[in-house]
């Protein structure tokens, strides 16, 4: 097992993840009113939207889960990556985790499919507007090739569920969940993604 020292300090991870989600949002409010988009957030078949993105949440992360634990190379490539970022949320407290989670949920998804690619979608073509605004998602995300890869992937499944929905509801509680469930398995059951924590 991959094993990490928890015993290292914490930067200001809360802060500086809220402010750039806030960054986010107002960005995407402004290309709302530039752009003269009008979004559906909630849309019909609420029930159905709720239920597809828990259960597209869980199948993602089962996804990821499965590669972290692989012997191959990406699996210990996305350990060490694991390991790097244990540090940073392992202070936070469960409520910090939970919000963090669901303020990049709505944030990034008003951006990234709200935003982006409905206007890429109406100046160009909805599959341009989906791949470049799935490329920007990664962008933000980069902290790897490894992580621009498999966050490019992510973002386009959004991008194909936010298209076919017309509604935003569905893929703001897949990311939600799915980010919730990231941040509590690596700092809570990190041996879960094969990772042995020194003491």
């Amino acid at each position: 097992m991959d094993a990490v020292d928890q015993t290292k300090g914490n930067p200001p991870v809360f802060l500086l993840l809220i402010g750039t989600q806030v960054v986010c949002l107002l960005l995407a409010l402004l290309g709302f009113y530039l752009a003269s988009l009008k979004v559906v957030i909630i849309g019909d078949s609420v029930g159905l939207q709720v239920t597809i993105g828990i259960i597209g949440a869980m199948a993602t992360y089962g996804v990821m889960l499965s590669l972290t634990r692989s012997e191959t190379t990406l699996g210990k490539s996305m350990r060490r990556q694991s390991i790097a970022l244990i540090p940073l949320f392992s202070r936070l407290s469960f409520f910090q985790l939970l919000l963090i989670s669901v303020v990049v949920g709505i944030c990034e998804e008003l951006l990234f499919r709200g935003f982006l690619q409905s206007w890429l979608s109406e100046l160009s073509s909805p599959l341009l507007g989906l791949l470049i605004s799935a490329i920007a998602f990664a962008l933000l995300h980069f902290s790897s090739w490894t992580n621009f890869f498999l966050t490019l992937g992510i973002g386009v499944v959004l991008g194909v569920v936010y298209q076919v929905s017309g509604s935003l509801l569905g893929v703001i509680i897949w990311h939600a969940v799915y980010d919730a469930i990231v941040l509590i398995v690596l700092t809570q059951y990190p041996h879960w993604l094969g990772i042995k924590i020194k003491e």
